[in-house]
């Protein structure tokens, strides 16, 4: 992997300090490595930790999943947009994305296909997560046992993304079951008559304190009903495909029918979503 190009997921420490120390500067003190780190922190968490409260997580723009067929095949692709993960870090995706589906199958066993396989075909999820990228590269002393004085590091961080399309057999029998599906945070509301309805909103803030994201520093995240097995806990649900497939062949490999995939198959509207305040605004005005 190139140097400008390296993960550097494992040096985030936006998700283990969700209740960082601000460095007190002074006259004559010695700054290191972990003050400047600490600065970066303190400024990161509280701008996540407010929209992450204000907004809640999921998708704030864009991001529609569809299906598309340029040469040389059908690929899925992932519209530009914006998201809020689950701890309050913005996920911006600038351009259009795209995941070639028959290579994505070929890499799959026969056991795990046929294990998501169900009455509509083989389900599978798509995921967006937060990744840091290295970029460039500038001299440093080398870390560790170490006295070499051509050591190189990142010269900046980009904050970029990862998309996972996963196999999901626990949602094979019903696609839209809401088990496996995100849970709408505030979905009581909509059952109760208007003017129940303030009432309701303020004892919800009063109760709303989430207990997951004030965990204790360097916990772990626990993951939702919709995350798959392996799933980064933060990352948010996009879609859920079903990949039309019939009953296995002889090698034990369900037979797909890419040709007949299109964007009926792909469920868009189970993904949360973080509403902007002039559209609320729009929606109860009179």
């Amino acid at each position: 992997m190139a140097l400008n190009d390296t993960d550097l997921a494992a040096v985030d420490t936006l998700p283990a300090a969700l209740r960082p120390d601000r460095p007190y500067y002074d006259t004559g003190v010695l700054l290191d490595r972990d003050d400047f780190a600490d600065e970066q922190t303190y400024h990161r968490s509280r701008l996540a930790r407010a929209l992450g409260y204000l907004g809640g997580w999921g998708t704030l723009v864009g991001l529609r999943v569809t299906a598309e067929r340029p040469a040389p095949g059908l690929e899925l692709q992932v519209g530009g947009g914006l998201a809020v993960d689950r701890y309050g870090r913005l996920i911006e995706v600038p351009r259009p994305w795209c995941l070639r589906l028959a290579p994505w199958v070929a890499s799959k066993s026969n056991d795990a296909l046929r294990a998501a396989l169900g009455p509509e075909g083989v389900v599978a999820d798509l995921y967006l997560r937060f990744a840091s990228r290295g970029r460039g590269a500038t001299p440093a002393f080398a870390h560790g046992a170490y006295d070499a004085t051509d050591a190189l590091v990142p010269s900046r961080v980009r904050d970029a993304f990862l998309f996972e399309l996963l196999l999901r057999p626990e949602a094979r029998d019903d696609p839209a079951a809401p088990n496996h599906l995100p849970r709408q945070r505030f979905a009581a509301l909509r059952a109760m008559a208007p003017a129940e309805r303030p009432d309701a909103v303020r004892a919800a803030l009063l109760d709303g304190w989430d207990a997951s994201l004030a965990r204790p520093d360097g916990e772990a995240l626990a993951p939702l009903q919709e995350h798959a097995v392996g799933v980064d806990a933060a990352a948010l649900f996009l879609a859920r495909l079903r990949l039309p497939a019939g009953p296995p062949d002889a090698n034990g490999r369900p037979v797909f029918d890419l040709d007949s995939f299109d964007n009926a198959r792909i469920d868009n509207e189970s993904r949360a979503f973080v509403v902007p305040n002039d559209m609320l605004a729009a929606i109860f005005s009179a």
